[in-house]
């Protein structure tokens, strides 16, 4: 009796103390250099700090004053020379597919594709580009859209876009008589989720929750292809840069504009 009351105080009092399983916070993103197209046709150049969440940035100016900017003023922007890299697996180079390439692809040669590239991590002097789009922050129920910062991934005109979530997430661990025992090790650790969307020619933004459902049921006409293609050539619905293949693809079958 006296075990049974335990484990039964140790449960609920682990289900009322423990916190959401994956709890969003803020992610801020520094970069040794950066290229900002302002909405009004200015450039600006400096190192860069981005507000993801918040959709800001803050740019050093060659005097050193920092400049505040929302993403209403910005147009795009790219960087380089991210000073912290908190990003363990995905860390992919997307030159190539921001170029449109894709396996199999005969306007660009393949031999500008290393063959470790696919796999390989990302170098803090490659750049990223961001573009901005109005969008519903995911709130499928309201008309309301406002700015925000999306990564390309892909070519268009169908372009695979990215939003980096940080997110804060519990690690359990068993106790010294395993999980129906005594209480183990709890703690909480920092790690950074991608959420993908597809902006349409047309600029709308479309998110990609389901990605192979969902990007399969944009692509409808052409699902069996896409699908044999990831299939052919390994690629996964789930990682980035496989996932931007597959977009560039999806584009190739699109019918020419005017026909």
């Amino acid at each position: 009796m006296t075990t049974l009351r335990f484990l039964f105080l140790f449960l609920l009092t682990g289900l009322l103390a423990a916190p959401a399983q994956a709890q969003r916070t803020y992610y801020v993103q520094e970069f040794a250099g950066s290229t900002v197209l302002l909405t009004n046709g200015d450039t600006l150049q400096g190192p860069l700090t981005l507000h993801g969440g918040e959709d800001v940035i803050r740019i050093t100016m060659p005097d050193n004053t920092v400049s505040t900017l929302s993403a209403v003023a910005i147009e795009s922007f790219a960087v380089k020379g991210e000073k912290q890299q908190r990003r363990n697996v995905d860390g992919y180079d997307f030159f190539d597919t921001r170029r449109g390439y894709y396996y199999g692809n005969p306007v660009i040669n393949p031999g500008m594709i290393s063959p470790t590239s696919r796999r390989a991590r990302v170098s803090a002097d490659l750049v990223r580009v961001y573009r901005t789009y109005r969008w519903n922050h995911d709130n499928d129920y309201s008309d309301f859209k406002s700015p925000g910062f999306f990564e390309q991934l892909s070519n268009g005109p169908y372009m695979l876009l990215r939003r980096e979530v940080q997110v804060e997430k519990r690690a359990y661990s068993p106790g010294p008589y395993g999980y129906g025992g005594a209480p183990g090790y709890n703690a909480t650790y920092i790690d950074i989720d991608d959420k993908y969307y597809l902006a349409t020619p047309t600029g709308n933004v479309r998110p990609l929750r389901s990605v192979k459902k969902d990007l399969l049921a944009i692509f409808k006409p052409q699902a069996k292809q896409i699908e044999k293609y990831a299939k052919d050539n390994n690629l996964s619905f789930t990682q980035g840069r496989d996932l931007a293949f597959i977009v560039n693809y999806a584009n190739s079958l699109q019918p020419a504009e005017g026909k």
